[in-house]
């Protein structure tokens, strides 16, 4: 019945060496072949000088089996922890390596008071130079090395996330060494089950690289501003200073000149032969003295400065109609009288430049001009029914519209164009007065 001799004669060797066995657990075959686990206690007695063993047991088969079922799930528990420690492990660096080489870097906070810090990755190190304990271990740690000039505002950002779910933002906040760096901040908030707000999750990118060179574009962009209203002022003063020699000198020659080949003329009349060159060059000469003075108005009207900007826009509507057989129409409604020179120019230009382009590339029949005044500026709508372009193809074209548009940006104006292929072109232009009262054209 003892399925190991050798477990039998351990009992029997620590019987007679020690007269007695406690609870000692042994295995026997039954009757059925089964085996069956029991725990005993036996003492060595003599019975009529005979030698015996009293021994009581219990049968513990089924405690056993349990123990070894729980044993085996035991060990496939650790084996199956095992895996998933090591799966977890493998995760752990793979997001670790993730972390330190990508220049996000995750946060949490809480979503009151100061909105302290209650998980930031390890990155931040490489970031802003201090490792994640000195964010956790300190609530003020965050909100007290944002910039002073920045700090109400990205408190005031945060408090509005509870009520949009999401927030972004630019901030500066000052690295180890005491220098600030610019960081882009998107941050969300995430809620229990119930609804209630947990905390702040979100992630932050050091943007200080593309903060300055936007910061040394807009002092580029600055300067060649300044440097285009120099050369636009210069522009108009050159062209004010030809026209002006043009009418005040040259057409006056020419025009002294007509009135000599005139005299020639008359002088002539004996000889009759001269007479067909001598009407040439009077007639040349007034053709002359006219086509200067047209060019010193177009250079700079005149009119622009004695009469204001509605008259000078109607003057050239009228010589642009008769010099192109174009039919134009002219409105113009509640222009004001006291329009600066420099705003009356830039809307005249836009003017003069949109119906160059009419003429040169729409194939238009008809121009409509419409110069009209509000309450706080003046706008100029050049309309034709030409056959408009893409408007992507209107830089590439050459039509002027850089020249335009800076004009109207100089005077912090709008500047735009509605334009299709088969749907003629309109150009508008506006640009703000002075806050005066003003004197307005019915």
């Amino acid at each position: 019945i003892w399925p190991d001799p050798q477990e039998r004669a351990k009992l029997i060797d620590r019987l007679r060496s020690e007269g007695s066995v406690r609870n000692a657990e042994v295995s026997m075959r039954m009757k059925n072949n089964d085996l069956r686990h029991f725990l005993i206690s036996t003492d060595l007695i003599t019975i009529n000088g005979k030698r015996c063993l009293l021994t009581i047991g219990s049968d513990i088969t089924e405690r056993k089996q349990a123990e070894g079922a729980l044993r085996e799930l035991n060990e496939l528990l650790e084996h199956r922890i095992a895996e998933r420690t090591a799966a977890l492990c493998t995760v752990q660096a793979r997001q670790q390596l993730l972390l330190q080489s990508t220049p996000v870097v995750l946060y949490a906070r809480s979503t009151t008071g100061d909105f302290s810090t209650t998980f930031i990755s390890e990155n931040v190190v490489e970031q802003l130079g201090y490792s994640p304990h000195d964010f956790v271990d300190h609530s003020d740690f965050w909100v007290t090395r944002l910039h002073p000039d920045d700090r109400s505002q990205v408190l005031a950002h945060l408090s509005t996330v509870l009520e949009q779910e999401r927030r972004v933002y630019e901030y500066r906040f000052r690295h180890r060494d005491g220098k600030y760096r610019w960081l882009y901040d998107e941050v969300r908030i995430l809620h229990d089950q119930a609804g209630v707000p947990v905390e702040l999750i979100g992630f932050q990118i050091d943007v200080t690289r593309r903060k300055r060179a936007e910061e040394e574009l807009h002092r580029h962009q600055t300067k060649l501003e300044k440097l285009t209203a120099k050369l636009l002022t210069a522009q108009e003063l050159e062209r004010q200073r030809i026209a002006r020699e043009l009418h005040d000198d040259i057409t006056q020659r020419l025009a002294s000149l007509a009135l000599d080949a005139g005299s020639l003329e008359r002088l002539c009349t004996s000889k009759p032969a001269l007479l067909p060159y001598c009407r040439n060059v009077r007639e040349a000469a007034e053709r002359l003295a006219d086509d200067v003075h047209t060019f010193a108005y177009r250079l700079h009207p005149s009119s622009l400065e004695h009469l204001g900007l509605e008259a000078a826009i109607q003057d050239h509507t009228h010589e642009f109609a008769q010099r192109t057989a174009l039919a134009v129409r002219y409105v113009s409604r509640n222009v004001s009288k006291v329009i600066p020179i420099e705003m009356a120019t830039c809307l005249y230009r836009v003017t003069q430049e949109s119906l160059q382009n009419v003429l040169k590339h729409a194939e238009a029949s008809m121009v409509v001009v419409r110069l009209l005044g509000t309450s706080t500026g003046v706008g100029v709508c050049i309309l034709d029914d030409g056959k408009g372009f893409e408007g992507k193809e209107a830089r590439s074209r050459g039509l002027g519209l850089l020249s335009m548009e800076e004009r109207v940006r100089l005077a912090e104006g709008t500047f735009h164009i509605r334009t299709h292929p088969g749907d003629g072109t309109e150009v508008h232009a506006w640009v703000p007065l002075p806050d005066v009262r003003q004197e307005v054209t019915p």
